[in-house]
């Protein structure tokens, strides 16, 4: 079963590359959904897949 989840990172993860990396990532393991930098520093994923597969993410 897919299921979709809201994640939020933090850190330095903003103008590091961070959101292609995880896209790449995301494509590696199956992940549909999308990144976007927030106004705190912080970056925002909603991912779509199985639980294994967020798991493996």
């Amino acid at each position: 079963m897919r299921v979709a989840k809201r994640l939020i990172v933090s850190g330095r993860v903003q103008g590091v590359g961070f959101r292609y990396f995880s896209q790449e990532t995301a494509q590696r393991f199956g992940i549909k959904g999308w990144v976007r930098n927030l106004s705190d520093g912080t970056v925002e994923l909603h991912v779509e897949g199985t639980e294994q597969e967020i798991g493996a993410f």
